[in-house]
């Protein structure tokens, strides 16, 4: 799927996904913002274990879930924790247990730095020009512990800098040429460092990009990277 830019409270936003090749693997990603009262935005990034039509099930639930408990003001953790309690037992029906990665991500146009907690997603990046800096997980997935614990990280998040959060479809996609090489967070941040000054836009469409050449477009499971920055940052 081609770029999304959109608005988010005073950040901007853009994602490129890419779907499974093979249809009974797709669904499980979720991205979601929620502008809050106080101004500040909060950004999820998950990847749910079910696939097929479960998982865009499983991935509705973890969106409404989110936009409810980021509506109220929570930080991330706190977020986090909430969406730990989820259980995706559908009434007379017998689902394996289905856990998921996530971020849950505050950013708040008053301050220069991201609030973040991470239950087991290690796609985290921001990006200040050709410098990077590595977001890194503060708890377990969600859905295998039920007194599990999250922990707020405090990042720099400077006007011109970029967050930017990606599921595994695209760091665990392999060469077209050779099957035992992957993307990699490597291939990632290559492509977002290769030049200055990106947009949300053009910094998710060069990871989208690369990952295309690298896989020559095909990929064993979703794909999704989502770039989030200060100001209405949309143009390529």
């Amino acid at each position: 799927m081609p770029a999304q830019v959109r608005s988010a409270g005073r950040f901007a936003s853009a994602v490129e996904s890419r779907s499974a090749a093979d249809a009974a693997r797709r669904g499980g990603d979720v991205f979601c913002t929620v502008g809050r009262a106080n101004g500040s935005t909060a950004v999820l990034l998950a990847d749910v274990s079910s696939k097929g039509s479960l998982a865009l099930l499983h991935a509705e639930i973890m969106r409404r879930a989110f936009k409810r408990a980021a509506a109220l003001e929570r930080t991330p953790s706190a977020v986090l924790g909430e969406l730990n309690a989820i259980r995706f037992e559908i009434p007379g029906r017998s689902v394996s247990v289905t856990f998921a990665s996530a971020i849950v991500a505050v950013l708040d146009p008053c301050l220069r730095f991201v609030r973040y907690a991470s239950a087991g997603h290690d796609i985290g990046v921001i990006v200040h020009g050709r410098a990077h800096r590595h977001l890194v997980p503060t708890g377990p997935v969600l859905g295998v512990f039920d007194d599990a614990v999250y922990t707020d990280c405090i990042e720099p998040f400077a006007g011109a800098d970029l967050l930017v959060l990606a599921t595994d479809g695209f760091t665990e996609c392999r060469s077209t040429g050779d099957r035992a090489r992957q993307f990699g967070t490597s291939g990632l941040v290559r492509a977002l460092t290769a030049r200055k000054g990106l947009s949300c836009h053009a910094a998710a469409r060069a990871v989208a990009q690369g990952a295309d050449l690298f896989t020559g477009r095909v990929y064993v499971d979703d794909a999704t990277v989502a770039v989030m920055a200060h100001g209405p940052r949309t143009a390529t």
